[in-house]
């Protein structure tokens, strides 16, 4: 999802992952309109063809707004198993939930928004308010045939590889903080869908699962994938030169979900040293990762010892204080890393 410039009030604590995702659900939900008001057939004349302009500039310009639409439904239809292929995490797991409702189902946080906004970019997902509540709806023309697109044996194939992509991927933006998507692209197009590189269909494919799949931002003219804690990109925007297009191919010690193996002793035992000593609701695995993403962009010790004392019950004890420094000192940085080799 591309990121809009966002000034964060309220220092360190408001750049915390949960609090970015929360900030941007609330902004969202208020932005949303009625569901019934974006389907196709209730769109206005304006926003009927910036609708067709941003999703479906290859479809042939038809003169009557039933034609257009059927011109719409038939390229869709054509196209359904492609995109099915191509759908992010977020959206494929969107999709089976809607199929199994029947068509519709309830928007739950702001992954799931941000998953129901890019799937109307693509299977005429309807994403809007309806008796207060933000909803995702897919035209009854789409549920069948995306039942049977999402069933292939094919299908299965495809998204398998995409997870290994998608792990690698992950793995690489976690170290680095922000990669170009202009190798993603390629790769996805070599590797997992097993297409020409010069096939532009199959390249705008890819492009679409990596926007829906990770932050991005638009920076001198090319797109920028960002890890989703990654608060403020400006550090690592300018710190680099020209990102390195040999990432994929290089052997990186990753264990556990989005961390290095140098730092799993920091995170357990700043979790060991915390234990039992949080507010209600809180727990340390949580907590010592947010830490952790936050000492990752550079967050002095001050900041970071003074959100976790909010989330205590006790005052700092020496051995939190402890673990918090020896994390700080010893987690690699993005901006460090930006000035080696993930930029050339």
């Amino acid at each position: 999802m591309f990121r809009l410039n966002e000034v964060i009030l309220g220092g360190w604590q408001e750049k915390t992952m949960d609090a970015m995702h929360r900030r941007r659900f609330d902004a969202m939900v208020a932005r949303l309109p009625q569901l019934e008001s974006q389907r196709l057939e209730m769109l206005g004349n304006g926003e009927f063809s910036r609708r067709i302009e941003a999703c479906w500039q290859d479809i042939e310009r038809k003169p009557m707004r039933m034609q257009q639409i059927s011109a719409i439904r038939k390229s869709v239809l054509s196209s359904i198993e492609i995109h099915a292929d191509c759908l992010s995490r977020e959206e494929h797991a969107l999709v089976e939930r809607v199929l199994i409702l029947g068509g519709r189902a309830r928007i739950q946080d702001a992954q799931e928004l941000e998953a129901a906004q890019a799937l109307s970019l693509r299977l005429w997902g309807n994403v809007g308010i309806a008796s207060g509540i933000p909803i995702v709806e897919l035209d009854q023309e789409i549920l069948k045939p995306a039942a049977k697109a999402i069933a292939r044996s094919r299908h299965d194939e495809i998204r398998m590889r995409f997870e290994i992509f998608h792990e690698r991927l992950s793995a690489q933006l976690y170290r680095y903080g922000m990669l170009d998507d202009r190798m993603p692209q390629r790769v996805i197009v070599s590797e997992v869908l097993k297409e020409s590189a010069g096939d532009e269909r199959m390249m705008a494919m890819a492009r679409r699962y990596l926007w829906s799949s990770f932050d991005c931002i638009d920076h001198g003219g090319r797109v920028v994938l960002l890890h989703a804690a990654l608060a403020d990109p400006g550090d690592l925007l300018y710190a680099g030169k020209r990102m390195s297009e040999t990432w994929l191919h290089e052997g990186l010690a990753i264990s556990r979900d989005d961390i290095l193996m140098e730092e799993i002793p920091l995170q357990d035992a700043l979790e060991r040293a915390i234990h039992g000593a949080l507010r209600s609701g809180i727990n340390e695995k949580g907590i010592a990762r947010d830490l952790r993403y936050l000492c990752k962009q550079g967050a002095p010790l001050s900041a970071l010892e003074e959100i976790l004392q909010q989330k205590l019950i006790v005052l700092l004890t020496p051995a939190m204080r402890s673990a918090l420094r020896h994390m700080f000192y010893m987690t690699p940085k993005w901006v460090e890393c930006s000035r080696s080799n993930a930029f050339q």
